[in-house]
């Protein structure tokens, strides 16, 4: 190769070159590059395949001197189709001269592009067959073998920075599907975070690889009443104290995994006594092993069916009451009578007709108890005021604690008249109080209390005896029941059925300093 020669070839390279430095866009850096070699070799067309991986075909991608109407016919070519799949084929480049008086297949769209010399050169980038680049030109039959080594060589850098910008086209084609999928990801977390909250079962996520509470919604805060802060990042509680609030739920879990329905018990942080069904399944976290588990809580259906079975009992003993109740009274209020003629006639024998009398007495007042319970029994419902009856049998009650050296005081709050029967209200006050007392030792103090709570009437009667032992608690509506040698066991019972037809609820705090039954009625519009 001459002077000439070389400077010509320096000056094509030196132009095109440039071109390859500045573009980053496919299209136009080919476009320029064309438009150098074209001013020096007289170039016409263009032709730009990229080998897409997943067709195994060839796409024309970019292109100069052809129509749109050519240019769909060719937009796909096999590997084995013309003269561009030839060179992808062999992996080297293919020489067409004289284009128009070849017989040769591999032509026949180039003729109709009227090309009488063309070119194609495999694009390879480090050993990565990137594609193919062809020129052609419809004024030459034949190029050069300088024209051709020049295309050669600019051929040889295309193919490195095509192959640089279509890498990076594809990363930031694939950092926008991976943007897009996180933006998508993060919403169905956020759908899925949004269900997992309100879904009324409680739901606890444990990892029993790092042995950590990861997940719960806020039905399992409510429960346990903590905090999201005081459960989360909690570990195993062979970790912290033995009696940890979160042992009995964890241990219950673990057990559920292998089991099916387990049933635990449990106090949550206020000290309420809780009873839930645990099912659990092993879950996927993030590749490690881990643990879903959903409580039912049956704590207020358990309530619902100690409620139920106290009814029964009640209705029963209504029923019977009713039937008997009063045919029993009628013989003692006969028998009472005569005792009381014969004490007067005789004087020897008084003392044990007394005894006798008061007896019968105790009987008919066993009754009477008893005849509270009835289930169809008269209720005379008017508006009064809660505080005026208490005044009204106050001395009466004062009198009765009087006896046995205790006190009894009233702290009355301003509450509205309510809907009730006097008659039953007053019984129940006076079997709360007489419960009261006998519980004090001598010189106890009992309170009467009445108050505003939110839309509700509170009647509390509060004493500071030794309290009722938690044994007993659970027992003490049950009729019959009682831990006094002389007692009927109907006064609370008879108390139950007194709040539960007027619609109230009754609570009972006990403890080593006393006790404090609250019954808390509903306001009602007058």
């Amino acid at each position: 190769m001459n002077t000439d020669e070389n400077s010509f070839k320096l000056i094509v390279l030196s132009e095109a070159g440039q071109e390859l430095i500045l573009n980053e866009d496919p299209k136009k850096l080919l476009d320029n590059v064309f438009n150098r070699l074209s001013s020096h070799l007289d170039l016409d067309v263009y032709f730009n395949y990229i080998f897409d991986e997943e067709t195994q075909r060839l796409h024309l991608m970019n292109y100069h001197g052809i129509s749109l109407q050519e240019y769909l016919p060719i937009e796909w070519l096999g590997l084995d189709e013309a003269v561009c799949g030839e060179a992808a084929t062999r992996r080297s480049r293919i020489i067409v001269e004289d284009v128009q008086s070849s017989s040769d297949p591999r032509v026949v769209f180039i003729k109709s592009f009227g090309l009488k010399s063309y070119v194609s050169h495999p694009l390879i980038s480090y050993g990565k067959f990137v594609g193919t680049l062809s020129f052609g030109s419809r004024k030459r039959r034949s190029f050069s073998h300088l024209e051709l080594d020049i295309m050669q060589t600019i051929c040889s850098q295309v193919s490195i920075v095509l192959d640089r910008i279509l890498l990076i086209s594809a990363l930031k084609r694939k950092n926008r599907e991976l943007a897009q999928k996180n933006k998508e990801l993060k919403h169905s977390e956020k759908q899925l975070a949004a269900i997992f909250s309100v879904i009324p079962s409680p739901v606890l996520v444990v990892s029993l690889e790092a042995q950590q509470i990861i997940e719960c919604n806020d039905a399992l805060l409510s429960m346990l009443d903590i905090s999201r802060e005081e459960l989360l990042g909690q570990y195993w509680p062979e970790r912290h104290k033995a009696d940890s609030l979160l042992k009995p739920i964890l241990d219950a879990s673990m057990q559920a995994l292998h089991k099916s329905n387990i049933e635990v018990s449990f106090p949550n942080a206020s000290g309420q006594p809780k009873i839930c069904l645990c099912h659990a399944v092993s879950l996927d976290i993030n590749q490690t092993p881990g643990m879903l588990a959903v409580f039912s809580d049956l704590t207020e259906h358990k309530e619902y069916e100690k409620e139920m079975v106290r009814l029964d009992q009640l209705h029963l003993i209504g029923e019977m009451a009713a039937g008997i109740g009063h045919e029993v009274r009628n013989p003692l209020t006969t028998v009472r009578g005569f005792l009381q003629l014969m004490s007067k006639t005789e004087a020897g024998k008084q003392r044990y007709l007394e005894v006798m009398i008061e007896e019968l007495d105790r009987a008919n007042s066993i009754i009477s108890e008893f005849l509270g319970l009835a289930k169809n029994q008269r209720i005379d419902m008017k508006y009064d005021v809660l505080n005026a009856l208490i005044e009204k049998i106050l001395p009466l009650i004062q009198a009765d604690a009087m006896v046995s050296g205790k006190t009894v005081t009233t702290e009355l709050g301003p509450i509205p008249p309510m809907l009730m029967d006097e008659r039953l209200i007053r019984q129940l006050i006076l079997n709360m109080v007489r419960n009261g007392l006998e519980a004090m030792p001598p010189e106890g103090h009992l309170i009467i209390r009445t108050y505003m709570e939110e839309d509700g009437i509170i009647l509390s009667i509060e004493d500071n005896g030794k309290g009722i032992p938690s044994d007993q608690i659970e027992h003490i509506w049950k009729p019959f029941y009682t831990t006094k040698e002389s007692g009927s066991g109907l006064g609370l019972a008879v108390c139950f059925n007194v709040a539960d037809k007027h619609g109230a609820k009754i609570d009972v705090v006990t403890g080593p300093a006393g006790t404090t039954f609250s019954v808390k009625f509903k306001r009602l519009p007058a």
